[in-house]
C-alpha cells in the first residue's frame, strides 16, 4: 500500500508543477502582450508625427495635438493597467501556489495517517 501512497504524492507533485508552469507562462504572456501593444501604439504615434506637412495648417495642428494627447493618454493608461494587472496576477499565482502546497501537505498527512492505521 505504501507504493500507492508514494505514487499519489508523485502525481500530486507533477500536477502542482504543471500548474506552476501554466501560471508563470500565463502571467508572462499577458505582460508581453500589453508591452507589445504599448510599443505598437508608440510606433503608430511616431509614424503620425513623421507626417510633418499636414501639421502646418491650423486644422492639422489641432488634429496633431488631439491625436498626440490621445496616444499619450492611452499609452500611460495601458502601462498603469498592465502594471496593476501583473500585480493582481502575481498575487493570484502566489495564492494558488500556497493553496497547492497546503493541499499537498494535507495529502501527505492523510497518507501518513492511513499508513499508521493500515495493519502491517
Amino acid at each position: 500500500m505504501e507504493k500507492g501512497m508514494e505514487k499519489g504524492l508523485e502525481f500530486f507533485d507533477s500536477w502542482m508543477k504543471s500548474q506552476r508552469e501554466f501560471l508563470e507562462k500565463w502571467i508572462t504572456t499577458q505582460k508581453e502582450f500589453m508591452e507589445n501593444w504599448t510599443d505598437s501604439m508608440k510606433k503608430l504615434q511616431e509614424s503620425f508625427l513623421s507626417l510633418g506637412s499636414s501639421r502646418e495648417t491650423g486644422q492639422g495642428k489641432e488634429m496633431y495635438a488631439m491625436y498626440n494627447s490621445w496616444v499619450k493618454t492611452m499609452a500611460n493608461s495601458s502601462k498603469l493597467f498592465t502594471d496593476e494587472a501583473v500585480k493582481i496576477q502575481e498575487t493570484w499565482k502566489n495564492t494558488v501556489e500556497k493553496q497547492m502546497e497546503m493541499s499537498r501537505q494535507m495529502a501527505t498527512n492523510y497518507f501518513d495517517l492511513f499508513r499508521q492505521k493500515t495493519p502491517k
